[in-house]
């Protein structure tokens, strides 16, 4: 039979720390719910409206923040300034401004083509700024 000599030192930092009175946290507090609140506010037509004055409002700007945003995640399928690819070309179409918001929300498929929603990964305004600079792709041509 073996003698585990760390046992009886186990059980007795365990029972000093009940009887001491001190109070140790086991899990960290849960916070988040303020964060779920804002992802809803965020998703509110009255936001979103808001955000789509904002950024029409500082074209140039959003434009420059919409690109850097596409060259990071949409380029893969629409290629480099919406010139083709997996996906269809964006250069020189003539696009509604809310339609393409709705569609960089909640995604699209085509066939056997999918393209994601991007309402979980960016906000409103980074989305309006997308819309924006897809737009200027279409004033380009």
């Amino acid at each position: 039979m073996s003698v585990k000599p760390f046992r009886p030192v186990r059980y007795s930092v365990f029972a000093i720390a009940l009887l001491s009175g001190v109070t140790y946290a086991v899990a960290p507090p849960v916070t988040g719910g303020e964060k779920r609140a804002d992802k809803k506010n965020q998703e509110d037509p009255e936001y979103v409206a808001e955000m789509k004055a904002k950024v029409f409002s500082k074209e140039a700007i959003s434009v420059a923040n919409g690109e850097h945003r596409f060259n990071q995640t949409c380029v893969y399928c629409h290629g480099y300034k919406g010139s083709g690819g997996k996906a269809k070309m964006l250069q020189g179409r003539d696009f509604d401004a809310d339609y393409l918001f709705k569609t960089i929300t909640k995604g699209k498929k085509r066939g056997s083509l999918v393209m994601p929603p991007w309402k979980r990964t960016f906000t409103p305004e980074e989305r309006w700024e997308l819309v924006t600079y897809i737009l200027s792709l279409s004033e380009e041509k």
